[in-house]
This record gives structure tokens, sequence and C-alpha cells, in this order.
């Protein structure tokens, strides 16, 4: 054998190698024969190669099948079952590989033989989980069971070692086994950098009581939309030093008052991704006030009540410069279609200029957006880095927008990285190209145009300023009714057979 062999490092890059030969999901290793094979091959090979196969495991059942045949039988449906505990001595084959365990994680093995629920409790009976999976320092609990009977025994992995963690709440759960875990967490698990939970269905508000020092390394938080969090758990997280990801969901009885008056002068220094979904924007322009980090580059937000021009004004107001992705939605309620909808003018997004850093806006249903030429000419000058714009009314908005084909043109001349374009035109007129045609350098990157229900009027015509202002354009999306679909179907059509050449004007 070669003595390069004998180098962890270089014997570490082969398995890998090995490893990711044909793996289509990086999510998941799936040459496990090939890294079986080259376990057996040679003793120097073994042990590196049998930490990468057991490293990450989507599923318990392959470790239970090493305990001996005795302890466990597969019923019909695929469904493994522990008949007993295992004995002292039967632990050894397990204990080979379960210590090689450093993950538990999505995505579920679904064609693996499934575990049932009753087996994890007897297998934990004899043997507590960190004595089982010493190395595990990352577990996502719904791997191994959504039953209610079996969630508290999170609190069993809980340790100093565990950095990722994710569970989901079960359907029938007490609120006091939510509370016993939930306070344990920062307790056993002190070194905890990512913490994500989720819930099968919509629970009461609870508290999530982690102090400044409680969590010292948390980096990211993520809490399903259907949970609903408090204002005091709010506070709590914002006090944390090192938090970057933030995902909440903010409830209709949310105190926003709380939030403002109770605040430390620090709050949330170092975030830099935030999500938010709101029973209303004002809930959410008090917790972006609160940001405190320079660093924020990403926000997004939904909420359900219709928001007045002056509130999402106050919202982007309070939003730092630095951001470079936004997204504003609102969710579209039963009653939002008897509602009038609100208009909105330049003037209430004029805060977003300030944003130089912007890469992507998003607007979504809002109201009806009555922008015009001279704020998209604005925007592609404040935002020359952009690369995805989107500004959506609501669909039964019946305002003709003041938008037309040469805001195309100015995103085009003024955002080299734009890749995509989502906003309602009128295309009855077709402006005039520069004299000696468009320099399209910075437009080769846009290929999606959706126009949703644009105003059209010669077809031929239209076809050509795109193809000039947009040669490299792969897709058009049309949302209209089938009259006006066809006759951009005609552009993109007539579009497709035109030379990339830009056209001159004149004879």
């Amino acid at each position: 054998m070669h003595q390069s062999l004998l180098i962890d490092e270089i014997l570490s890059h082969i398995i890998q190698f090995v490893a990711a030969d044909g793996q289509r999901d990086p999510k998941r290793l799936e040459n496990t024969s090939g890294l079986a094979r080259l376990a057996r091959t040679c003793r120097c090979f073994k042990e590196c190669a049998l930490d990468t196969l057991w490293r990450t495991q989507h599923s318990l059942s392959p470790l239970i099948m090493c305990l001996p045949r005795g302890t466990w039988e597969i019923h019909s449906s695929n469904i493994l079952y522990l008949t007993r505990p295992p004995a002292e001595s039967e632990w050894a084959r397990f204990d080979v590989y379960s210590r090689r365990v450093k993950s538990f994680s999505y995505p579920k093995q679904t064609k693996m033989i499934r575990l049932h629920e009753d087996a994890l409790p007897l297998l934990f009976s004899e043997r507590p989980p960190q004595s089982l999976f010493p190395s595990l320092s990352s577990l996502d609990f719904s791997i191994l069971s959504c039953s209610s009977s079996n969630f508290t025994l999170i609190r069993d992995f809980l340790s100093p070692k565990l950095r990722n963690l994710a569970f989901t709440l079960p359907r029938k759960m007490c609120p006091q086994g939510i509370c016993e875990v939930l306070e344990d967490i920062p307790r056993k698990a002190t070194r905890l950098e990512n913490l994500a939970i989720s819930s099968f269905f919509p629970v009461t508000s609870f508290e999530l009581n982690i102090s400044t020092h409680g969590l010292p390394d948390l980096r990211r938080l993520v809490v399903s939309s259907s949970i609903r969090i408090s204002a005091q758990s709010v506070l709590n997280i914002a006090s944390l030093r090192y938090v970057q990801e933030l995902a909440l969901n903010l409830h209709p009885d949310l105190d926003a008052d709380v939030l403002r008056d109770r605040a430390d002068n620090i709050t949330f220094p170092a975030l830099q991704r935030l999500t938010l979904a709101a029973y209303d924007l004002p809930q959410c322009t008090s917790i972006v006030s609160l940001i405190s980090s320079l660093q924020l580059e990403d926000v997004s937000v939904s909420y359900d009540i219709q928001a007045r021009s002056s509130v999402i004004t106050s919202f982007l107001n309070a939003i730092c410069t630095s951001v470079r992705s936004i997204s504003l939605r609102h969710n579209m309620q039963t009653n939002t279609i008897a509602d009038t909808p609100f208009v909105f003018y330049p003037s209430t997004f004029a805060p977003l200029f300030a944003c130089h850093n912007l890469r992507t806006i998003q607007v979504y249903n809002l109201g009806t957006l009555n922008l015009d030429d001279e704020f998209i000419i604005a925007a592609a000058k404040a935002w020359s880095k952009l690369e995805d714009i989107r500004l959506c009314s609501l669909p039964w908005s019946s305002i003709i927008p003041n938008i037309s084909l040469n805001a195309l043109t100015a995103l085009a001349q003024h955002c080299p990285q734009l890749t995509r374009v989502h906003l309602s035109l009128d295309a009855r007129e077709i402006p005039e190209l520069p004299m000696g045609g468009l320099s399209m350098a910075g437009a080769r990157f846009l290929e999606v145009l959706n126009i949703r229900d644009s105003v059209i009027g010669h077809t031929e015509l239209v076809a050509q300023f795109l193809r000039a202002t947009i040669p490299n354009m792969k897709t058009l999306y049309v949302e209209a009714h089938p009259e006006l679909r066809d006759k951009w179907m005609e552009v993109k059509a007539y579009y497709d057979r035109l030379s990339v050449v830009p056209i001159q004007n004149g004879p």
C-alpha cells in the first residue's frame, strides 16, 4: 500500500470522492454501497469509510437492525418493531456504528423500513440517547418521531455538544410538555447555534424564555408560522447578541407597544435575515424598529390586514439602508375582494431609494400600485445592483398603470445584473429608441418578463421593441384574460423569430 494512504487528510479526500460519486441530492448520501465496499477492502480504509457512511442518518431503522435479530422484527407495511430492550451484551455492534452518527436530518428516507413509534422509549429505557450517540451535534427530532408520547424524549438528547436542533410540535400535546422542553433547551443545549420549531397545527401563544446568556452562540431561530410567540419572547430573542437569522409568527394579540416600551438600547445587534408573518404591518414595524444591526440584508414580511400608504411608508422608513432583499406581501383574506383596494403612489415607496444595495424587491397584493415611469427610472438609477423586481397590485385592480415600455429601457440600461421583471405596463405606445440603438450590455442577464395583465396595441412593434431592449428574453408570463393573453403570446412568437440585432431608428 502506498505510504500516502497513511496520511489521514489524503485518505479523507479519497473517501469523500467515493461518497460524492453519482450524488444528486447534496443533503443525502447516495453511494452507501460504495463506501461499505471500501470499508471492507482494507483495514486502513475502514474507520474513515465507516465514519462517512454513518455520519448523517435520515432514519433510526438501520441502527436498530444492527441489534441482534431477536430484539426486532418487521411486520406488514414495512414497519420495524423493537420486541424487547436489548440486553447489555447485545449493544456491541450497535455501538460500533452509533458512536459515528453526528446528525439525524432531513430528507426522510421514505422508502426505508419505518420504525414504529413505540420503539423509541423501549430503546432508551436501558441507555439514554447521549450514551448511544456521543458524537451527535445535529438533531431533527421529527426524523425519529412525531408522536405526542415521544415528544419529551427530546430533553434526553439535549447536551452542550448539540449545535443544531429542529423539532415539530405534535397534534396532541399538553402545554406543560411543550414548556418543559422549551425550558430545558437553554439549560442543557448551551452551545446551540441553530434552532427550528415547527407545528402541525396552530397552537396557543407560548413563552420562549431565553436570557441574554442562555444561548450565547445562537445564530439562527426559525419558529413556524403556525406557532404564536409572545411579546416577551420577542424581547428575549432581541437581546441575543449573535442571532443572524430570525423567522417568527406574530399573532393578533401581540402588543407592539410592549416591544417599544420594554426594549433595551441594543437589540438584534447581529441580525442579517428577518422573516415575519404578522396580523398587521404595524407589528412588523415595531420589530424592525428594534433592529440595531447594520448588517441587515434580507427582510421578508407578510401580513393579513390591508395597510394604508402611511403605514407602508412607516415600515419602509424603519428598514436599514443596508438591506439587499425585501419582500412585502399582503395575505388576501375572504373579505379582501369586498374591500376597496388602497391606492399606492410613488411617494409610498420613496424611502427605498436610500437602499443602494438592493438586489431584490418583491411587493404583492398591497392594493393598487399607481406607479409611473418617473418612479421606475428613479428606482433603476438608485438600485443599480438590482437583480429581481416584482411590483404586483391586487389581481382585480382596475387602474391602467402609468408605467410604459420606457420603464423597461431604464431598467435594462441602469441595472446590469437584472434577471427578472414582474410588473404591469401600458404597452399601447412604442417609445423611440436612442439613436444608434441601445447599449444592451446590461440587459444580457434579463431572461424572465412577467407583464401580468398589461394592455397592448400593435403586437409586432412591441415584439421589436422587446427584442431591442431585452435581447435574451427566454420566458414571457401573462396573467390576463384569454384574449389579452393571446395577443402577448403573438408578441413572444414574433420576438422569437426576430434577429438579435438591435433595431435602428430612422431610414
